[in-house]
């Protein structure tokens, strides 16, 4: 298994964001712009939720980011032992980076993703793999069909964290692999979700996707359900040509409107400053958390 090196750079970072009175900070609110009242939130509309998350990644502009997450997937294929011969499936695929790099080990491999358009275009970068729509939390596949389920930036969006691991799970063979990546919750891009939390606050009860780069959630999420469950930190170099490149690329996920996402801008110009290396571009060493395990027998 190939080892892949992680470091630490960031310097010391800003005052986290605080809510106000009475805010509760348990979920990533970015995503969905869902202001509900107590009796609405007990009653959590989970289809629009992953309207919005749909509409989101349907976007055009997804690409720069995207392209600079393959060696996550990498790193995933390698962990999870992906060889010829082994069925493997993205899920929440994107467009691709994980069934990519499946198929040039000699896998056969099958993807989804929730958006149409992440679809479309993971059938025009990986046209061996075969491709769906289909939530992570109902994927459409048989009991133990895969030798190993991957997911690179991508279940840790499933409003019902829960559910999407136990899909993961039931997928994939008894002793096969399961291997996740998410940010971690420091930095750039890992305290998006704090930052925006305050402009577009998800229901209570719908969990912060940032969560899964916590170790002892993960722990929590999957020790159950896989033995020999392993967490490694790395992390993925992000380039861009400037501050404002990196803020129109990272925010594309996040469905603020114009007038929230300028009030946004100096917070996110705060937590820039304090981990970008290349000024007056953008440099970014972002953490992710890697989590890898075996379907217990």
């Amino acid at each position: 298994m190939r080892a892949v090196p992680g470091r630490d750079i960031y310097g010391r970072p800003p005052p986290r964001e605080t809510a106000g009175v009475g805010d509760q900070a348990i979920s990533r609110r970015s995503l969905f712009r869902l202001r509900l009242s107590g009796a609405a939130r007990r009653d959590i509309d989970l289809d629009g939720v992953l309207d919005r998350v749909r509409a989101c990644w349907d976007r055009e502009g997804h690409e720069p980011l995207l392209r600079q997450l393959e060696p996550a997937a990498e790193l995933l294929a390698d962990l999870a032992l992906v060889a010829p011969g082994k069925r493997v499936l993205d899920a929440a695929a994107g467009d691709g980076n994980v069934a990519l790099a499946a198929a040039q080990r000699g896998a056969e491999v099958d993807a989804c993703d929730l958006s149409p358009r992440m679809v479309e275009r993971g059938r025009a970068r990986c046209p061996a793999a075969f491709w769906r729509v289909a939530d992570v939390q109902e994927l459409p596949y048989d009991d133990g069909e895969f030798d190993a389920v991957l997911s690179s930036f991508g279940a840790h969006l499933a409003p019902k964290p829960s559910q999407a691991a136990g899909e993961l799970v039931r997928v994939t063979r008894p002793g096969g692999f399961v291997a996740l990546a998410a940010w971690i919750p420091r930095g750039l891009p890992g305290r998006l979700d704090e930052l925006v939390e305050r402009f577009a606050p998800l229901p209570d009860g719908v969990p912060q996707p940032d969560r899964w780069g916590v170790e002892e959630v993960v722990r929590r999420r999957l020790g159950a359900l896989l033995g020999d469950l392993q967490l490694r930190t790395r992390t993925l170099p992000l380039r861009f040509d400037s501050p404002e490149a990196a803020f129109e690329t990272l925010m594309l996920a996040h469905p603020l409107d114009a007038q929230d996402r300028e009030a946004l801008r100096p917070r996110f110009e705060r937590l820039l400053s304090s981990c970008n290396g290349g000024a007056p571009a953008v440099a970014i060493d972002a953490r992710y958390l890697a989590a890898v395990g075996r379907r217990k027998l």
